[in-house]
């Protein structure tokens, strides 16, 4: 069974909790929510005991049966997390969720989170298994029309209300990325409390100069400039700025250069490619000296998964300095060679 984001606490009022979810999508601010929910929701009716799952190269699948098989030591109720980021289960992954859905154990959920999974790769076998057995929450990035009433909702949950013109300026700052507008309206709530903000407040209150300034990190590192990009990242980690931000947009850039690359790559024109990625006049140099750089997609590819190895650090699922890596995979994609 599949359902939106903004459907799932009231599926869980109504309906309860399910023995499986899977969070699947690339809107990493909606998908954190979404597990949370659940989380706590799982919290209030006792299941305290939570196992997490990891899967990188080489992960034993059978573990995950064997963990459901065994009983907690305390006689809780469990969560069990498996965490595929951008991995697919392939034929063991397919086998074992196969098997524990068809034996499904007591007093334990399963919660599977995941990158955005293709159209096409939504036909297979286990995702199939999956919606049949279980809640699949799909999660989007919204779009320019959405966003306006994501704004409100997220206002009333702090008590707050907006015109629909100041509601406008915060969609406009944020550029559509829910973390940071979250974090705008949190900040709203905390120098004026709940009530009326108006255009004034908001101008006041909501800057962009932190968004401006990642940006302008990564078109840095974009045209190779390796100085200015080392001083930069400092000074966004000394001013601080949210690790995360920095991992975002640099995520998103990547994201985007693999696409443009692969399209280069099967013979369309770059000046093409540029119009059809509405590249702004203004960055087709930068983004034209990165593809020029690595002119590979494979090679965008790792770039992107060690983006999502970033994000791990962040969440605390791997170990290491999030600022030392940021610096590091920026100085790779300015095409300085690490070992």
């Amino acid at each position: 069974m599949r359902i939106k984001p903004n459907q799932l606490n009231q599926h869980l009022n109504r309906q309860g909790l399910a023995p499986l979810y899977f969070l699947t999508g690339d809107e990493p601010l909606q998908m954190m929510e979404s597990a949370d929910s659940i989380r706590q929701f799982a919290r209030k009716q006792g299941f305290i005991e939570r196992i997490i799952f990891t899967v990188e190269l080489g992960f034993n699948w059978e573990s995950l049966n064997q963990e459901a098989e065994n009983l907690s030591l305390f006689a809780n109720k469990r969560i069990l997390e498996l965490r595929l980021g951008n991995k697919l289960p392939g034929k063991e992954g397919t086998k074992a969720l196969i098997d524990y859905t068809n034996n499904l154990p007591r007093d334990t959920i399963l919660l599977i989170t995941a990158d955005k999974i293709e159209a096409s790769k939504q036909k297979a076998k286990w995702f199939k298994v999956l919606d049949e057995r279980g809640i699949i929450v799909q999660i989007w990035p919204l779009n320019r029309a959405e966003l306006p009433k994501w704004i409100n909702q997220r206002l009333k949950s702090y008590k707050l209300q907006a015109t629909p013109e100041a509601i406008n300026i915060i969609a406009e700052r944020s550029e559509g990325h829910l973390l940071a507008c979250s974090q705008e309206i949190e900040k709203l709530y905390l120098l004026y409390g709940s009530g009326q903000i108006d255009i004034a407040q908001i101008f006041e209150a909501v800057t962009d100069s932190a968004r401006f300034q990642v940006f302008d990190w990564v078109d840095t590192v974009l045209i190779g400039n390796v100085q200015r990009c080392v001083r930069q990242l400092q000074r966004l980690k000394t001013e601080g700025i949210e690790a995360i931000l920095v991992n975002w947009a640099l995520n998103r850039e990547i994201r985007n250069l693999y696409h443009i690359t692969n399209a280069i790559k099967s013979g369309q024109s770059q000046q093409q490619v540029f119009k059809n990625y509405r590249i702004w006049a203004m960055r087709q140099a930068a983004i034209a000296h990165a593809v020029n750089k690595h002119k590979n997609p494979r090679q965008w590819q790792k770039f992107l998964q060690q983006t999502v190895e970033i994000e791990q650090i962040i969440k605390g699922v791997k170990t290491g300095n999030v600022w030392d890596e940021l610096q590091l995979l920026g100085l790779r994609v300015a095409g300085v060679k690490l070992f």
